[in-house]
C-alpha cells in the first residue's frame, strides 16, 4: 500500500509585479497547512516575503537564448512561434 499523498497547491500572495521582478508573501496560515498536510518542515517555505528576479537564467547564460524564431500553424490555424 502506498503513502498518503503530501500534494497541495503552493499558496502565496503575490504583493508586487513589475514584469521583471516579483515579490510574494507566504502567510503563518499557509505555513501551518503545509505542514498539517504532512509535507516536511524543510520542505516549505517559511512566512515572509521573498523576492524572485524574473529572466534571471538567460540573463546568466545568453548562449542560450534562441537567435531566430519562424512561424508556424498548428492544426487549428493558430499562429505560434517555433525555436530554430
Amino acid at each position: 500500500m502506498s503513502e498518503p499523498s503530501t500534494f497541495r497547491s503552493f499558496v502565496v500572495s503575490v504583493i508586487e509585479d513589475d514584469g521583471m521582478n516579483v515579490t510574494i508573501e507566504v502567510s503563518e496560515e499557509d505555513c501551518q497547512a503545509d505542514l498539517a498536510a504532512g509535507i516536511d518542515e524543510d520542505e516549505t517555505m517559511k512566512p515572509g516575503r521573498y523576492k524572485f528576479k524574473r529572466g534571471g537564467f538567460l540573463a546568466r547564460h545568453p548562449e542560450l537564448k534562441i537567435k531566430e524564431k519562424k512561424s508556424l500553424m498548428n492544426a487549428e490555424g493558430v499562429r505560434y512561434s517555433s525555436p530554430g
